[in-house]
């Protein structure tokens, strides 16, 4: 996928539509709807920090941080699959760079080798997630919804059994 270069104009005007939308979203509203991802709280909590963050370009000020969230936001909506892919296969070469390191001696001098190991890992998970991603458009939303309907599920089921358990 080839990218064109934009011209200052086109680049001022999609810069523009990207502050509009940025503007349309309150940032509470943004919070909520990533705490309602189910994201961790620290983690829901540095992403508000980073909303947050503005610059002055030229006389306008822009919500640089919003529309990076907003921009990553739809990243992940768009590429389920490529996402997974590369936190699944990213985990998976840390944890055999951590295995082959953490040898005696001879770990040392396979770091490299392991660095290397991990990366192509992580890079193969990211090409087989986005080859998902254009071979099944829309399996990604299912698999969303179903995990949320088990998860919600899962949740009733673990307040009905601990509906009497008080935590001190």
């Amino acid at each position: 996928m080839a990218q064109q270069k934009l011209s200052p104009a086109q680049a001022n005007l999609k810069m523009a539509l990207w502050q509009v939308e940025a503007d349309s979203i309150s940032s509470k509203d943004l919070y909520v709807w990533l705490n309602d991802l189910g994201l961790p709280t620290e983690a829901s909590l540095r992403l508000h920090e980073l909303m947050t963050v503005t610059k002055k370009v030229g006389s306008k000020i822009f919500s640089i941080g919003k529309i990076i969230v907003i921009k990553i936001l739809e990243f992940v909506k768009d590429n389920p699959f490529l996402v997974a892919g590369l936190g699944i296969a990213g985990t998976v070469g840390l944890a055999i760079f951590s295995l082959i390191t953490s040898i005696p001696l001879l770990g040392q001098l396979l770091s490299p080798l392991a660095a290397c190991l991990g990366i192509a890992i992580t890079i193969t998970g990211g090409v087989v997630g986005y080859h998902l991603d254009l071979n099944t458009q829309g399996l990604g939303d299912d698999v969303m919804a179903i995990a949320k309907h088990f998860f919600d599920f899962l949740a009733d089921v673990l307040n009905l059994i601990f509906k009497e358990v008080v935590t001190a």
